[in-house]
């Protein structure tokens, strides 16, 4: 009889696969293989989301994100909107439920378009100065130091300072923002999940007064831009402009403080890999990518409603169900990838799903690219002995993310 993991069991004709599960987020191989054994959509439950089928591979992930039978938005396909589908959601989030990431077009296209056309005004290249004036002002603080808590030091305040100049958020707001929600960032079962929720009221109403500012006097910036375009040209509600600057905020610094982390614990873990590091640095961005790939920080995309009953990738699926494209899956596609489990650092080409795929790929890519690009370049030349310090990190057993959680580095 073939061994089943000890990540993945059987329950009557069903596989239950654990996708918190340390073992599994430390090796996920074997069980994506047999994921993609089972068929290109495999059954799984999510604390507080509940069943969900997952994608197995690259084709049926990019065919999902792309496919109009489906929508972000569950009110059509279900009979009940968003607020109702969560229903353990606080009701002070609501406004929550009007993000772009939430919603398909046109009012997605609608939303978007805004957030680019705020994103367009910007270039990236021209950050990369500022980028490393805050990645030295950090690093000057953090070491030369033995175990160091990079996380808190480094890797989380790097992109979330960056974010927040973009959006022209001043210093205090930036700090009560990020106190409000740390809690998100560590969040590994219901009960925690809505505790940490609660706080975000602060944060929701934080962000409100500071939009009545930017109405008096407006100032440089995204959010200031996105005010001016709910006041003088009604092209978005108040509580999408909450939305869309509180997603900007969150998406801004969470997914790429985990990019981050993980290369840094690969580079000073992995001796061969920094010396490729070290003797390349014109091949610096072929990494970045390979570590998006390899290691998929954002292992799903947010859940897709069928609109019909229909067939996907040969599979029936009836109206209102649940279904996620699963990167980690596609981007560890054999048939997409020679040796995906293998870490490639100038693997091309490179087409993994890193950042989604189709009308609700990631905005702010190109900045997540120069943040962690930056955080690298700085560190390794700043503190050229870095290693791995005691005690090792934990697999962060948060359901949607592959992250690692209490990273310590000896700067030297």
């Amino acid at each position: 009889m073939a061994c089943i993991p000890a990540h993945a069991e059987k329950l009557g004709s069903v596989m239950r696969y654990r996708l918190t599960d340390p073992a599994f987020l430390a090796d996920p191989g074997p069980v994506l293989a047999r994921m993609r054994a089972e068929g290109p959509l495999v059954t799984v439950r999510l604390p507080l989301v509940g069943r969900v089928r997952l994608t197995t591979g690259d084709a049926a992930a990019r065919a999902l994100l792309k496919d109009r039978r489906f929508s972000r938005d569950p009110t059509g396909p279900t009979g009940r909107p968003m607020r109702r589908q969560f229903w353990w959601m606080p009701r002070f989030m609501a406004p929550m439920t009007e993000s772009l990431i939430a919603r398909d077009d046109p009012d997605h296209a609608r939303l978007r378009g805004l957030a680019e056309g705020a994103f367009a005004r910007i270039a990236v290249e021209d950050l990369k100065p500022e980028l490393a004036a805050i990645a030295d002002e950090l690093l000057d603080a953090a070491g030369p130091a033995r175990g160091v808590d990079i996380e808190t030091a480094y890797t989380r305040p790097l992109p979330l300072r960056a974010i927040s100049a973009l959006l022209g958020l001043p210093d205090d707001l930036r700090a009560r923002v990020a106190a409000d929600i740390a809690p998100l960032s560590h969040v590994t079962g219901p009960v925690q999940a809505v505790m940490a929720l609660f706080r975000m009221k602060s944060a929701l109403a934080a962000f409100r007064d500071h939009f009545a500012d930017l109405r008096r006097a407006p100032r440089p910036g995204l959010a200031s831009a996105l005010v001016e375009a709910a006041g003088e040209h009604g092209q978005l509600t108040d509580d999408e402009l909450l939305a869309t600057v509180m997603t900007l905020f969150l998406a801004g610094h969470e997914t790429t403080l985990h990019l981050i982390g993980a290369s840094l614990h690969a580079l000073a873990s992995d001796a061969g890999l920094r010396a490729h590091f070290d003797a390349h640095p014109d091949r610096r961005g072929l990494l970045i990518e390979e570590f998006l790939r390899h290691v998929s920080p954002v292992m799903m995309t947010k859940m897709l409603f069928a609109n019909e009953d229909l067939e996907f990738e040969g599979v029936p699926v009836r109206r209102g169900e649940k279904l996620s494209a699963f990167l980690l899956a596609a981007n560890h596609d054999p048939a997409r990838f020679d040796d995906p489990g293998r870490l490639v650092p100038d693997r091309r080409p490179n087409p993994h799903l890193g950042f989604g795929h189709g009308p609700h790929t990631c905005l702010g890519m190109q900045l997540a690219r120069a943040e962690a690009l930056v955080a690298l370049d700085r560190l390794f030349a700043r503190y050229p002995a870095t290693r791995l310090a005691d005690p090792p990190p934990k697999w962060l057993r948060r359901p949607g993310l592959h992250a690692l959680t209490g990273l310590r580095l000896d700067l030297a």
